[in-house]
């Protein structure tokens, strides 16, 4: 068993590095991020540089999340080659403490930071952000959109019915360039409506200035439609909202109501076991820092080590993001898209470690 001093000061050296390294990269990206926001609405009504500051500190836990995989990497890559140029890795070694040992306090230390920021810094981040959309909404007077729209199904009492709409505001309940698809009780096609506009009014959705077409009489046009839905105020949250603006804790509710929504659920999923898996993915970037950052620097060749584990570090970052695409189209299963990556890199981490103090 390692000496508790020494883990202790492991301990330390890893976390003040860890702090240091995530300071100064979310200072820089805050300043980043804050001119950003003074380009793109400094002539708007209304906008103020306190106004931008305060977007920008909103959008920081989600900066956070998506920089810190390597945050970990880089603070393991510099504690363990700073050990290692000041010969206290051999110090550690010729005392009978091997490198699992050492490395277990990174390992437990990066677990532990990836849980915090799935349980905890996830749903703040998601809370934020979403306050940081409303302002930017009120900013631009406009709603938010979606790539290719949103698409759900509903029922209603006079039978189900599919809609489509280009945007959407008022957290779900207004509708922006909506096509309603109406079926009969029987499931036979009704007809066609187009709007402006739809509303949720409780139960019912109001199209605005609307168009209802059918194959058996001539386009009618008129101010408003009603459309009954089965959909309460919670469903339209849960329906009308991108995966990454849900909190861990909220995602197996929001699964259940895409289900029965009639809802493709795969991105659902594939977030909320990313989401399980991050502190193995962090756990994985220590593995890999090892494996370039133990050699002893009077070997020579410490330098191309490195780069090559940072360029391990971000092709597993490119490679989770291509399979999670797959895994977010239902390709391949979400809960395999997001838990292979992380899992197998931790498994090749612990392979070449093997093959190098005992092999």
């Amino acid at each position: 068993m390692m000496p508790g001093t020494l883990s202790r000061y492991l301990a330390r050296r890893f976390l003040s590095t860890l702090a240091m390294i995530l300071v100064s990269v979310l200072v820089t990206v805050l300043l980043i991020d804050f001119v950003e926001q003074l380009r793109q609405f400094s002539d708007r009504e209304g906008f103020t540089p306190l106004i931008g500051l305060q977007l920008a500190l909103m959008r920081a836990p989600d900066l956070f999340e998506t920089i810190l995989p390597f945050i970990v990497l880089f603070a393991a890559l510099a504690t363990l080659l700073n050990l290692s140029r000041k010969l206290e890795l051999v110090v550690a070694r010729a005392s009978g403490v091997s490198v699992w040992q050492f490395l277990g306090i990174p390992l437990v230390i990066a677990m532990a930071i990836g849980l915090v920021s799935s349980l905890v810094v996830s749903p703040v981040a998601t809370r934020f952000k979403d306050r940081a959309e409303r302002i930017e909404a009120e900013i631009m007077r406009g709603s938010a959109q979606r790539e290719g729209g949103f698409w759900f199904r509903q029922s209603g009492v006079d039978g189900p019915s599919i809609l489509h709409a280009d945007t959407v505001s008022d957290e779900g309940f207004t509708l922006h360039g909506v096509t309603a698809f109406v079926f009969a009780a029987d499931g036979a096609f009704r007809e066609k409506v187009t709007a402006r506009q739809a509303v949720y009014e409780g139960g019912v959705w109001r199209l605005i200035d609307t168009e209802a077409r059918s194959a058996d009489a001539a386009p009618q046009r008129a101010e408003s439609y009603l459309l009954p839905t089965n959909l309460a105020a919670e469903d339209l949250r849960q329906i009308l909202v991108s995966p990454e603006a849900v909190s861990l804790w909220s995602l197996p509710d929001f699964i259940a109501a895409a289900e029965a929504a009639g809802l493709n659920s795969d991105r659902l999923r594939l977030m909320y076991h990313s989401l399980l898996s991050r502190p193995f993915l962090l756990a994985a970037m220590v593995a890999i820092a090892a494996t370039v950052s133990l050699r002893l620097f009077r070997y020579g060749g410490v330098a191309p080590l490195v780069l090559t584990g940072i360029a391990t570090g971000f092709l597993l970052y490119v490679l989770t993001e291509i399979v999670n695409d797959l895994g977010g189209n239902g390709i391949i299963s979400p809960m395999v898209a997001a838990w292979v990556p992380a899992l197998f890199a931790l498994t090749a981490g612990a392979t070449l470690l093997l093959y190098q103090e005992d092999g």
